[in-house]
């Protein structure tokens, strides 16, 4: 039955899943809509059911009317702040994995093209950007909700000032002259240029099924109207109201409307014409009147109030926590626009690594600090916050521009090989911090290139594969030799220091310079 009253051409009808009923929307309280349940008896009967119409359009008391709407209103309001929890719920959920997933590239961790890590990164991305979606949705969805929730109720407040009252009680007047004159019928009248008749359009009396409805719309409109009249009455004797009109409006009173203010210059039966501004005299309706002052002194000046003075206890407003996706999203596009081949080893250095190493460096305020194979700056960017002045060297220039983004602090960044550095921009430093490729030998190379640029009494604290303490090489037992002759110490590191992108483990050594 419902996909045959459904259809526009039978009534266009709809099920509300909140009464459990079908019905047509708009229609509560109105009067009954005689074409569309035609429509629809029809449309039924044609299809075999048995259909009986029977319309009761007798209209109910207007106070009960708005009690009833103002409880579904508020119904409205508490469906929509509980769902503006569940969106909050599901935001802060969905924000919390994609927090848990960016920690893989905390402090800038570049993609490693090639690497056995590179699946596992990709895939991790992936699940971020998605979890990160999830969460800027719901988040949207819930400040939504919470507005939405918020804005009930509002209309139905603003549609109970006096002042708007007022101008419904002239709108229902006119609609209830407009059905008296459906009812005895009425003629109309067109006139040319000179104001001669040259045509008359008659209207009969409305009969048969278009009477019963005007009949109805008229009881309709008297109940409302006398309801309307009633809250007007009440508020005008509260001093809520003034009602304006010809018989306290006269010529050369200074009448203050909605978007206007100048001297009446006439009074007309539903208006006033203003002395505005350059001579524009527009007209403004008496119910759109705030106040009016009158110099003449034959009668007192007197405001009206644009407010109703009974104001409505204030509701707590719902509120939702707004969700700051600043820090994922810089994340993700950290995650997504860097990469790096395998053969660069750009392991960056998570917090706690970065935090032993100060801890082993002591740098001071103003000291020089020099990082080689700097990365994406985390080194850097501790060393700065403690007041030293930093210099870096970096040979990817993907790695060295997301360096200067993320640290802007820093004195400069070569774009080089450390390993052909040969000048640097101090004539040497008092502490290099490093974290170099491990692979190889290359640690080796570097802290042993790192070590001309140190200044006598100053501290090289670098990350090592932990290898270089127990291999049986020659470079390696050169290189320990080497540390034991400055007085230095290796101190391993925690095992997984460095996952998820890599397993390997480390160590920190410590070389003081020699005076």
């Amino acid at each position: 039955m419902y996909e045959i009253v459904r259809k526009w051409e039978n009534g266009r009808f709809t099920f509300f899943p909140s009464i459990g009923m079908i019905g047509l929307r708009h229609s509560r309280d109105r009067v009954a809509d005689r074409w569309a349940i035609n429509k629809a008896a029809k449309a039924l009967k044609a299809a075999g059911f048995e259909v009986e119409v029977e319309i009761d359009d007798t209209p109910r008391d207007r106070a009960q009317v708005l009690a009833d709407k103002a409880d579904r209103l508020e119904d409205r309001r508490h469906a929509l702040a509980a769902k503006a929890e569940r969106h909050a719920g599901r935001a802060a959920a969905a924000a919390e994995r994609a927090n848990d997933l960016s920690e893989r590239f905390a402090g800038g961790q570049p993609i490693l093209l090639g690497h056995h890590s590179e699946r596992g990164a990709r895939r991790d991305q992936k699940r971020m950007d998605t979890a990160m979606r999830k969460s800027v949705e719901e988040d949207t969805a819930a400040q939504q909700a919470a507005r939405r929730a918020n804005a009930v109720g509002k209309q139905a407040a603003y549609s109970a000032r006096p002042r708007v009252t007022a101008r419904r009680i002239k709108k229902l007047e006119a609609d209830l002259r407009r059905v008296q004159r459906g009812l005895d019928g009425y003629e109309r009248v067109f006139r040319n240029h000179r104001g001669e008749p040259y045509y008359i359009e008659k209207h009969e009396p409305a009969t048969g099924q278009h009477r019963e409805r005007l009949l109805a719309e008229q009881a309709h409109i008297e109940n409302q109207l006398a309801y309307e009249r009633q809250q007007l009455a009440a508020a005008t004797q509260e001093g809520e109201f003034v009602e304006w009109g010809k018989h306290n409006i006269h010529v050369g009173d200074r009448v203050w409307a909605w978007g206007y203010n100048g001297l009446a210059v006439k009074t007309n039966p539903t208006t006033v014409r203003l002395d505005f501004r350059d001579h524009w005299q527009p007209k403004v309706p008496y119910t759109d009147i705030l106040q009016v002052e009158c110099p003449h002194g034959d009668k007192p000046s007197l405001a009206g109030v644009s407010e109703p003075a009974r104001a409505q206890p204030a509701r707590p407003k719902v509120k939702v926590p707004k969700l700051d996706t600043e820090q994922l999203q810089a994340a993700a596009r950290r995650a997504s626009s860097v990469r790096v081949g395998r053969d660069r080893e750009a392991f960056v250095s998570p917090p706690a690594v970065v935090d032993k190493l100060m801890e082993l460096a002591d740098i001071q305020p103003g000291m020089a600090v020099l990082e080689p194979s700097a990365g994406t700056g985390n080194i850097a960017a501790a060393a700065v916050e403690r007041g030293a002045v930093v210099d870096c060297v970096e040979i990817e220039h993907s790695l060295a521009n997301l360096l200067v983004e993320r640290v802007p602090g820093v004195n400069c960044v070569r774009r080089q090989d450390f390993l052909d550095l040969e000048q640097v921009e101090q004539e040497a430093y008092d502490r290099i911090v490093m974290n170099p490729p491990f692979s190889g030998g290359k640690d080796i190379a570097h802290v042993t290139h790192a070590l001309r640029f140190l200044k006598p009494g100053g501290r090289l604290v670098a990350v090592m594969g932990s290898s270089v303490i127990f291999q049986q090489t020659k470079v390696a037992e050169r290189f320990r030799a080497l540390v034991e002759e400055h007085g230095g110490e290796f101190e391993p590191l925690p095992a997984g220091s460095f996952a998820p992108a890599t397993d390997a483990n480390t160590v920190v050594v410590v070389i003081p310079a020699q005076d």
